[in-house]
């Protein structure tokens, strides 16, 4: 007993200290993790090119081509919008001003029975002038250009990462089926079938998240972007594109939409109480179709995370990796999640939970280790050895049974 603590301990320290190399070393993990969660994305897809007979390295040339092609075209066709409607927004800016000054504040001064402001854009030039000359003089003209280089190589090392994931995913995609069977080998044969199992399970939760969430942002962003423009906002399509994409993170989405939507909509038509409302009624209804249409249809209840989960899980990934631990905050939630759950069916059949129960683990010299509090029996069976190998996994198994007095 005291050996298996030890051994037990042993391992986990080898694993901490893994995992803490792992942490030193992550500008050089990051760009593998990265291209492996590319690999197992578009696996599903190379493999059912292989399958209609197409040589592996052609089925994911054929992927990453069309990939490109499909955000190519987006690209080609999207920017151009996008630039329209900026464009739109910058010559907007003076009116959005002149509205500010001459209906928003006296409006709020009358109101409020404040004293009344405006918003003089002579002066916030001057300030921003003054600030310029008198934090960036010549003497920080060298540190500028040092902070300009710095930046650059910085964009450099970067783009070297973007390019360098898709040919580390693609060596991935390459051996991914021997990359498995190598990582499943280095399972205990005693903890296989479980170890298969819970692996299976978080599989089940992430493609239901990687397929459910985009298709979700996809739909959303349209609904959102049709009913603005049915509205008659200029920049209806660009903010409905962002709340969409926005929705990776619960609730960022609708926050950063209506929010834009409104100031939009005042720029654009004034203090309208009934565009506001309109406006206030597309994002209500895209919020409906997402919680009682989208996701029940698309995610279901595999991801299993209650709001205030999800709420604690985008908090805690931004803490822990910014903006990027907000994107993939849920599906490792949900993955947690799924451990935990076995976590605490392991611990409710082990004698910590109940002192009362036996144990019983059976080994390969044909004896059988019977552990209790109240009893210590050591049991001799008789097998046949050629079936005894046979079996080898359904003698290694640990049973739990309860504790009998005679």
């Amino acid at each position: 007993m005291v050996d298996r603590t030890l051994r037990r301990i042993f391992i986990l320290s080898g694993i901490a200290l893994i995992l803490w190399i792992l942490y030193l070393l992550k500008p050089v993990v990051l760009p593998f993790i990265a291209a492996f969660l590319v690999a197992y994305l578009f696996s599903p897809l190379v493999d059912k090119l292989h399958k209609i007979g197409l040589p592996r390295w052609l089925a994911i040339g054929i992927v990453f081509i069309g990939i490109g092609v499909l955000v190519t075209l987006a690209i080609w066709y999207v920017v151009p919008l996008v630039w329209q409607q900026l464009m739109y927004a910058r010559d907007s800016i003076p009116a959005g001003i002149h509205w500010i000054n001459y209906t928003f504040l006296p409006w709020i001064s009358q109101t409020f029975n404040v004293e009344a402001m405006e918003i003089d854009t002579e002066q916030m030039s001057s300030v921003v002038m003054q600030y310029i000359q008198t934090n960036y003089s010549a003497d920080s003209i060298q540190t500028v250009l040092l902070r300009v280089a710095q930046s650059g190589l910085n964009f450099i090392q970067i783009g070297g990462v973007v390019v360098l994931i898709p040919i580390i995913a693609f060596y991935f995609l390459l051996d991914w089926d021997r990359m498995l069977e190598s990582l499943r080998r280095l399972i205990p044969r005693s903890y296989e079938k479980s170890t298969l199992s819970i692996v299976g399970e978080c599989h089940s939760v992430l493609g239901a998240f990687v397929k459910g969430q985009f298709l979700v942002m996809f739909l959303l962003g349209i609904v959102y972007a049709v009913g603005l423009q049915l509205i008659g906002l200029e920049v209806g399509l660009i903010i409905g594109m962002i709340a969409g994409l926005a929705s990776i993170i619960p609730y960022l989405g609708f926050g950063v939409g209506i929010i834009a939507a409104v100031i939009a909509t005042l720029f654009q038509f004034g203090l309208d109480w009934t565009l506001l409302a309109l406006v206030l009624g597309v994002f209500l209804i895209g919020q409906a179709i997402e919680g009682y249409v989208l996701q029940p249809f698309l995610l279901g209840d595999k991801i299993g995370l209650s709001p205030v989960a999800v709420v604690f899980a985008v908090l805690a990934g931004a803490q822990l990796a910014g903006f990027l631990g907000m994107l993939i905050a849920l599906p490792v939630a949900a993955v947690i999640v799924v451990l935990l759950r076995h976590a605490r069916d392991y611990y409710e059949r082990s004698r910590l939970y109940d002192p009362s129960m036996v144990i019983i683990q059976g080994t390969s010299s044909g004896r059988v280790s019977v552990e209790s509090e109240q009893v210590d029996v050591d049991v001799k069976i008789k097998t046949d050895p050629l079936k005894n190998l046979q079996d080898t996994e359904k003698n290694s198994k640990i049973e739990i049974i309860e504790n009998k007095k005679p």
